[in-house]
Order: structure tokens, then C-alpha cells, then sequence
């Protein structure tokens, strides 16, 4: 989709944010030389959702046992966020804020992603949304995207 949009004219930047960080926290900071790149790999680029803005204190992808994944862009695992526009707790709800706010600070979003080589989160799915198949956790938009 991202590879059709820029003939048209459109210049689609990507941001990642969730009403319990305040809005944005993550934006693809465009470097300029990703714009000598084909139009193939810029929207690759592009899907990605970036770097951690100024509020963010910490962005991370972790496994199932709180250890960051490997920065491969291939690794799975949960995004985790910490900062100082991360929400203290659901408003009279104890149960679900314990669920979310775990380690030392840190928001477990329940998204799955995986972060690149240069520092760059890629979000491919909620947790509650993937599809185990044999063993593995398949997200439902890479499905999603190979169909269409």
C-alpha cells in the first residue's frame, strides 16, 4: 500500500502511539538518504514505525521472559514502553494496571514487533490477534498483507 501511495503524491509518514502513552510516542524519522533508495525498499522504510520521541525514556522489544529480543528486524516479542507520558494505572482498575504495568516502570503494550539493526520498532500485530500454527506465532496482517 505504502509502495502505491507515493506516485500519487502522497508523503505518508508512519508514528506509533496508544491513548495510555498520550498519543504519538514513536515516529519513522525519515533520513534523507533513504530517498536514493528504489521505491521498494523506501516504502520497506516506511512501514516501519521509527525512533522513540523526546518523551519516551526507554522503547523495547521483549520475549516472554522480559529479555530484549534480538535487534535483527526478524525476532519477535512485546513492545514495552517507559517514560513520562506513560498513564499511572486504569482509573479505579487495579486488576488490568497490574497486568500492563509489570517491570520496574515499564507499559507492556500487548503489540507485537520487532526492532531493526539502526534502533528502528516495527509493529506487526497485537499479541491478542496472532495465530499459532505448529508451533509458531504467525501475525495476523502478515497474513493479511500476503493475501493482498
Amino acid at each position: 500500500m505504502l509502495l502505491r501511495t507515493e506516485p500519487l503524491g502522497f508523503n505518508v509518514s508512519h508514528g506509533y502511539g496508544l491513548t495510555e502513552t498520550a498519543g504519538l510516542t514513536v515516529s519513522c524519522a525519515w533520513k534523507p538518504k533513504w530517498n536514493r533508495f528504489p521505491a521498494s525498499e523506501r516504502a520497506k522504510l516506511k512501514a516501519r514505525q521509527g525512533v522513540r520521541k523526546l518523551a519516551m525514556t526507554e522503547i523495547d522489544v521483549v520475549d516472554d521472559s522480559g529479555a530484549s529480543v534480538k535487534r535483527d528486524g526478524l525476532a519477535l516479542g512485546e513492545v514495552v514502553l517507559r517514560g513520562g507520558c506513560i498513564m499511572l494505572g486504569y482509573l479505579k482498575d487495579p486488576v488490568e494496571t497490574s497486568k500492563c504495568m509489570r517491570d520496574n516502570g515499564w507499559f507492556n503494550t500487548s503489540d507485537v514487533g520487532d526492532m531493526h539493526p539502526d534502533g528502528y520498532l516495527e509493529i506487526k500485530d497485537r499479541s491478542k490477534d496472532a495465530i499459532i500454527s505448529g508451533g509458531e506465532n504467525l501475525s495476523s496482517i502478515e497474513v493479511e498483507s500476503v493475501l493482498y
